[in-house]
């Protein structure tokens, strides 16, 4: 019997198919209801159907995938940077989900012997170095790529399964059926060195799988809610791919990090060199428009959620015209023969193209926060300021005299902002402020800083409940300084005061009810990013 020829197979299906006869933009909305496993029911149903729908297939499941460290879903990776979709793919994603060598499965037989073997493959990918030789293949076939991101939890926003369905990693269905046993992406190293070390060593392989593949991805984000924040260690580059790694960072247009300064303990001030491996990954970005730093999510300590001081005053170092001690460091040898790069710690770093700065879960003074923002005055139009802590410098105050005055913090900042000449924003934005009073007897003094419902509100209105705060505000315009002092100062309002073991528990409650917005501007990431396909069939 003999074959039609394709297109007049295709033109047949139109006629006899009612539903390809509708309009493409109707035939998405139809299909929308339809869950992922019917969706990819009915486009396997024929070529016809398939090709479609392909386009919003596509663009929905295949500009963003996220997948994690397992065998099955990097070689899922490559096999799409070979295939057709390859083009589709700008977003990559990549989860910390992991089986957990305390994660037995609760059954034996099959699935005991499957979490066994996916066990030692896990494994066996760092130890063998397969994991960098398939981020690399699969990087290098990949000519859209934009964005790489790594991070400890999953968007909650794949609306199309369920108000509460997630989109998790490649592979973790699959895993789940083979072994009984979901792969995490938090608590799984609650104890030991991999706590802080595998965050660090899936940046380190992916920013040298990047450079390897002769990538050039405009931004690169690391997220973290589960305590995962990226040490010095992370931004190792290795001499033998130093040459490679540098135009990757020069290319870049986006940085999003979360930080721990040191592994000594949180509270600590970081030393410069703590942040040396960092310090030479930053002075190769020197393309940025858009910077974010955020501290850990969840660290609880009462005076600081972290320790990057001593980062930031390096961000605010000015040009010493003088010869510095560090240069004199830098030329005598050390003691490997090898000149000296010490001078880099303390060379002051430029972003010249930056114009979005964005800073988190972090504490500073406020000369200190000031000083920075002053810093890449010249070029920032966008500043947002998300869970930041200041801390006062005054260690005379009695705790009547806090009670009584009321001062806020930042309402310092904000109108030494205003002062700033060459400060030109276009938006700014603050949200869930907390600043710290050290007074002379008792314990150290934790407010919240909101603000209220309108400029004229009284403070009495809101204490007695009549009005209610707002924890976040922000504006969008080309006036930012009328509304700074007409609008955002005067509706600054600080709460109860609240003690020392009081405030702790408050910060924990509040993470656990903010996880969804947290990193503020992690949120709009999911909203604008998060379309990540984790269909496997």
């Amino acid at each position: 019997m003999s074959q039609q020829p394709t297109g007049m197979a295709t033109r047949q299906n139109v006629q006899s198919c009612r539903l390809l006869q509708i309009p493409a933009e109707i035939l998405d909305r139809i299909t929308w209801h339809l869950t992922t496993p019917e969706l990819c029911n009915l486009r396997i149903t024929c070529k016809s159907v398939e090709e479609a729908l392909y386009y919003s297939f596509t663009a929905e499941f295949f500009t963003r995938k996220q997948f994690m460290i397992s065998e099955f879903s990097l070689r899922a990776l490559v096999d799409i940077s070979k295939s057709r979709l390859a083009g589709h793919l700008r977003h990559v994603h990549f989860g910390l989900d992991q089986l957990g060598i305390h994660s037995t499965p609760s059954i034996g037989g099959e699935k005991a012997r499957m979490f066994a073997q996916r066990l030692i493959e896990q494994e066996a990918l760092w130890s063998l170095g397969l994991v960098p030789k398939y981020l690399t293949e699969a990087f290098g076939n990949l000519p859209n790529l934009e964005t790489v991101v790594v991070r400890d939890f999953n968007s909650n926003r794949r609306s199309r399964d369920g108000p509460h369905a997630h989109w998790l990693s490649y592979g973790t269905q699959t895993l789940l059926k083979e072994t009984s046993v979901r792969p995490t992406n938090h608590a799984i190293f609650n104890r030991g060195p991999m706590e802080y070390g595998f965050v660090d060593q899936m940046f380190k392989g992916i920013i040298h799988a990047l450079g390897t593949a002769n990538a050039r991805p405009k931004a690169i984000e690391v997220m973290e809610r589960q305590g995962h924040p990226l040490f010095d260690s992370a931004f190792h580059m290795h001499p033998d791919f130093e040459a490679s790694i540098i135009p990757v960072l020069r290319s870049l247009k986006r940085l999003h990090l979360t930080l721990e300064a040191n592994s000594n303990g949180i509270g600590i001030d970081d030393q410069p060199y703590q942040r040396h491996s960092l310090t030479k990954f930053l002075q190769h970005c020197d393309g940025l428009e858009e910077l974010r730093i955020n501290g850990r999510h969840n660290a609880s300590s009462y005076d600081a959620r972290n320790s990057l001081r001593n980062l930031y005053d390096w961000f605010t170092a000015e040009e010493s015209t003088s010869e510095t001690e560090a240069q004199k460091e830098a030329k005598s040898p050390s003691l490997n023969g090898q000149t000296s790069d010490l001078s880099q710690l303390n060379a002051p770093i430029k972003f010249p193209r930056l114009q979005n700065i964005s800073l988190g879960m972090t504490s500073f003074t406020v000369d200190e926060l000031v000083r920075l923002i002053a810093r890449f005055a010249d070029t920032v139009q966008n500043l947002e300021l998300w869970r930041i802590k200041l801390l006062s410098e005054d260690r005379s105050l009695e705790r009547s005299q806090v009670l009584e005055d009321r001062n806020i913090l930042f309402a310092q900042v904000l109108k030494k902002l205003l002062n700033i000449p060459n400060l030109n924003l276009r938006h700014i934005k603050l949200g869930n402020m907390q600043q710290i009073w050290y007074v002379v007897v008792g314990h150290n003094m934790l407010e919240e800083v909101n603000f209220k419902p309108t400029a004229k509100t009284k403070d009495e209105d809101v204490d007695a409940g009549v009005e209610r705060v707002t924890r976040e505000l922000q504006y969008t315009g080309t006036d930012w300084r009328h509304f700074v002092a007409h609008e955002m100062i005067p509706r600054l309002y600080t709460p109860r005061l609240i003690g020392y073991k009081e405030a702790s528990q408050d910060e924990d409650d509040e993470d656990d009810e903010d996880e969804e917005d947290e990193d503020n501007d992690d949120d709009d990431d999911d909203d604008d990013e998060d379309n990540m396909d984790q269909d496997e069939e």
